[in-house]
């Protein structure tokens, strides 16, 4: 039988009696349309004479050059991280009224009068 407990409040979750909810984040770099990288980009009218196997096989090789020889120690700040939490009922509710976790209300500057 398979044991869970809240990643927020370290409760064990009785899965019988009580909601598991599961909360999964996804972190990628975003990539806007219509933006390229120098010497990546081509005119309105060369779509059509680009060969994109060769992009795709050059995209690789700069891949591959970039990733070091080692790679159990390196860590690609711009690689897709996922991430999954098991939460309990109560730190649902409050995870969902700030999902980032962000510090409540406006600070207030009072005069020392």
């Amino acid at each position: 039988m398979l044991h869970y407990s809240c990643d927020l409040c370290k409760r064990p979750i009785d899965v019988g009696s009580e909601m598991r909810h599961v909360v999964k984040i996804e972190v990628f770099q975003a990539v806007e349309e219509g933006r390229c990288e120098e010497g990546d980009c081509c005119e309105e009218g060369d779509i059509d004479e680009i060969d994109h196997l060769d992009e795709v096989h050059a995209m690789l090789e700069r891949i591959e050059e970039s990733q070091p020889d080692d790679e159990c120690d390196a860590f690609d700040d711009n690689a897709t991280r996922v991430f999954r939490f098991d939460l309990c009922e109560g730190c649902r509710t409050m995870f969902l009224k700030n999902p980032l976790g962000g510090r409540h209300g406006k600070k207030l500057d009072f005069s020392n009068n």
